[in-house]
């Protein structure tokens, strides 16, 4: 299994942003968001997603904007680059060649010269270039108008998200590299801060790509730049990438309302399409808005049905688990005679399918998640689940997050927002198993479920008088319950008084 660990760490700090006054967390293999409603934990879920989405894998993911104009647009002095002598030319030709030829390794430290001329100017003036992309990213995740939605009102000026990777620098001491955005009413600032000891690694490129080669082959231009240009964006995309790993890997999210989505989802595309081919809409009959992370849903939907006349993912079996743990049947794509793609539940024995439409509301709100592992999800990148309790027993509560913890274990990263005490205490009971010895966990019932308390990080969302907004902290387990401490137990402890209380009373009617 491909069993992810925490490594360097990554840092999310917000301030002021929506709901939230202050947040700092790490993210995990398994990172969990609880606490009341409207305190921000979507909010910082679909930021996260949007983060993905800004700095996800690709050729070029962030680089395209420098990519499409020129190395001009960082406006570095006297065409530095165009410039270049043929003795600095051809020693940063050398290095690319010796790194080309005599490493093998997946992540390779850049040389002095290589960082210095090709690296470190792209990452360190991409502030101007970038700011309003990654602000319009995630204002259009959350379904805003503009920044000036994301700030935390009343009196506050700015909302700030601070994007931190720290780990060992070269000489033996913490290093780290910062992306700061600030979104104010009018506008955004984004600034970058590398620490010099900070190593600049990159990934082997692909078999037909060789740095060396492409510059070779602008040896003898008069202009250098677009050989230097695709060079430095292919080497500063390959840095981040390293530098910021698991959140440049592509992100799926899916949205608490998915289950009215799965049901409705032809209805509302259908109703979009038709509004969007009319020349003009009626006064007081406006197109629907939808947040980026329900148009991304619905997109995903519609791309399934081409999905699913390919291979199933490698983590197909994580479905098949879900569907045979919880769903006692499974969940199937067929495709209408306009290449539309119709969702069917087949139950375990039955010789006919379903529509997903006459089928109980758990079947609805899992047939996304199975579909996602079976088609979309891969290992490495992240699966955002909004509220996986919803629709679900107690006892099938449960049971999910066993197999959640199970997608963990197969490398897929999941972040959850929830209100279900028993999706954490069974997430409690994961990681103390971990503390047994592998031989011993084959004891006790699901001793296969195990996390370490590394790999998952629970985080309460507090509300807050003063400022007025909510305060996240990490939860860590308690020693003397084995259980995450939240504000569950005080509910369970008022419903219970105010039982005996009830009763009581009941008692002296009766005596009287």
């Amino acid at each position: 299994m491909n069993d992810l660990t925490k490594q360097d760490a990554l840092e999310l700090e917000v301030a002021n942003f929506g709901p939230i006054v202050e947040a700092k967390i790490d993210l995990r293999p398994l990172t969990v968001f609880v606490g009341p409603s409207n305190t921000g934990k979507s909010y910082l879920a679909i930021l996260i997603y949007a983060l993905h989405r800004f700095f996800r894998a690709g050729p070029y993911p962030i680089m395209r904007p420098i990519t499409n104009g020129s190395l001009d647009d960082l406006d570095l002095p006297d065409d530095e680059f165009n410039r270049l002598p043929d003795a600095e030319f051809d020693r940063i030709l050398q290095a690319l060649r010796a790194w080309e030829v005599e490493n093998h390794e997946r992540n390779v430290a850049l040389s002095t010269p290589v960082a210095d001329l090709l690296v470190l100017p792209l990452l360190r003036h991409v502030d101007g270039l970038f700011k309003e992309v990654l602000a319009e990213e995630i204002t259009r995740c959350l379904g805003v108008d503009g920044t000036k939605d994301l700030i935390r009102h009343p009196g506050s000026n700015n909302a700030e998200v601070v994007l931190q990777s720290s780990g060992l620098g070269e000489d033996g001491n913490m290093a780290s590299f910062k992306y700061a955005l600030s979104m104010a009413q009018k506008g955004s600032q984004l600034t970058t801060a590398i620490s010099e000891a900070m190593p600049l690694r990159v990934a082997k490129p692909p078999r037909k790509y060789s740095y060396s080669s492409k510059l070779l082959s602008w040896r003898n231009d008069i202009d250098r730049m677009a050989g230097v240009s695709e060079v430095s964006d292919r080497l500063a995309n390959s840095v981040l990438s390293c530098i910021l790993d698991q959140i440049s890997r592509p992100a799926h999210y899916l949205p608490a309302d998915r289950t009215g989505i799965m049901h409705a989802h032809r209805v509302l595309l259908g109703s979009l399409l038709n509004r969007a081919s009319q020349p003009g809409l009626r006064q007081g009959d406006p197109l629907p808005d939808l947040s980026g992370v329900v148009a991304d849903f619905l997109k995903q939907l519609i791309e399934l049905g081409d999905l699913a006349e390919r291979q199933s993912n490698k983590a197909d079996a994580l479905a098949k688990r879900i569907e045979q743990a919880i769903l006692t049947g499974s969940v199937q794509i067929k495709t209408s005679a306009m290449g539309y793609p119709l969702f069917f539940y087949k139950p375990d024995g039955w010789k006919n399918s379903l529509p997903l439409m006459n089928t109980s509301s758990m079947v609805s709100e899992l047939a996304p998640v199975v579909l996602y592992l079976r088609h979309v999800v891969q290992p490495g990148e992240t699966l955002i689940i909004e509220e996986p309790e919803s629709h679900l027993h107690p006892a099938m509560q449960v049971e999910f997050t066993r197999q959640i913890a199970a997608l963990v274990h197969a490398g897929v990263r999941v972040i959850v927002t929830t209100h279900s005490e028993w999706v954490l205490e069974e997430l409690a009971n994961i990681v103390q198993r971990s503390k047994l010895p592998k031989a011993r966990r084959k004891e006790i019932p699901h001793g296969d479920f195990a996390l370490r308390s590394d790999q998952v990080g629970a985080w309460l969302f507090k509300q807050k008088l003063r400022p007025k907004g909510s305060v996240v902290e990490e939860v860590k387990l308690d020693a003397e319950t084995g259980l995450y401490p939240t504000d569950y137990d005080a509910v369970s402890a008022a419903l219970y008084n105010e039982s005996v209380s009830i009763l009581n009373r009941i008692e002296d009617s009766d005596a009287e």
